[in-house]
């Protein structure tokens, strides 16, 4: 394996759940012990707004930094109908708004510094620029809002049929033309297997990436397999994170097959983890 740059070294996260009936917060803390995690992205059980504060507490209690969140998105929702930032419909675009803005507050709450959001849902390629339009504004309102907050509003490549959203060079555009330090990107590997290649969407997010979702699939469905249990090439992808120079999070987005399957964190997946972070170089 090529390494670019072999004094590159990042740290190791895994999403972890909040507030959600009948899921346990210490489970998933374990298991992020197991693998050797520094920092967590939250994914909270946004209907119920959960608590920030004592979340905080106990993360950094079991030895942990929360890195990020995620937004909500679709019906997933504080009180928004359905989360689609860059509708062309303006009472979707501003409930939208208002519900990142809340997630945003959240992540600042429980000392995060990245909130990753969709650039939207499932779309008409038709209406490209019109929701291109719609994101952009979006967006900069996002910017305004979060500036000097010390959180970063995180743009996330999609799988198939989100326009704009799929391709990473998309988000980047707009990225590059809102010219914003308040907002970035966020790699994922197992929408990027589908679309294109990890390495390749990588490559096309640069240095504007600040983030990263790290699963596997087998190019077809989004299935969040641990890496190495699908088709990604992990080996070209770590090239292309140099190659960038990316010294942000590995964030596994896995947690529901390592919480069901623990036998899954064998030798050969956590000598995978340390590959990616610079660790076994």
């Amino acid at each position: 394996m090529k390494a670019i740059n072999p004094k590159i070294r990042r740290s190791l996260g895994t999403m972890i759940v909040h507030g959600f009936p009948k899921l346990d917060l210490a489970i998933d803390l374990e298991i992020a012990r197991r693998i050797g995690a520094e920092v967590l992205e939250i994914l909270p059980y946004w209907p119920v707004f959960p608590d920030p504060e004592s979340l905080r507490v106990e993360v950094e209690d079991a030895g942990f930094r929360i890195h990020s969140a995620h937004g909500s998105w679709g019906g997933h929702s504080i009180r928004a109908g359905r989360v689609d930032l860059a509708s062309p419909n303006s009472e979707i675009g501003t409930s939208s708004l208002d519900d990142l803005k809340l997630c945003a507050d959240w992540l600042g709450r429980a000392g995060g510094s990245c909130l990753v959001i969709h650039p939207g849902g499932l779309s008409d390629r038709a209406d490209q620029e019109i929701r291109r339009d719609a994101l952009f504004r979006g967006l900069a309102l996002l910017a305004d809002h979060v500036q000097g907050t010390g959180v970063t509003v995180c743009v996330e490549n999609m799988p198939t049929g989100v326009f704009p959203g799929s391709r990473m060079a998309e988000i980047a555009a707009i990225v590059t033309d809102l010219n914003r330090p308040e907002i970035g990107l966020a790699l994922d590997t197992g929408h990027a297997n589908i679309t294109s290649t990890a390495a390749n969407e990588t490559l096309s997010a640069g240095s504007h990436l600040r983030t990263t979702h790290v699963h596997d699939n087998d190019g077809r469905q989004d299935r969040h397999l641990p890496p190495g249990r699908g088709t990604i090439d992990w080996g070209n992808w770590i090239e292309a994170l140099d190659a960038i120079d990316y010294r942000g999070p590995i964030v596994l987005e896995c947690i529901k097959f390592l919480r069901d399957q623990p036998d899954c964190m064998t030798p050969d997946f956590l000598c995978l983890l340390r590959l990616m972070t610079g660790l076994d170089r």
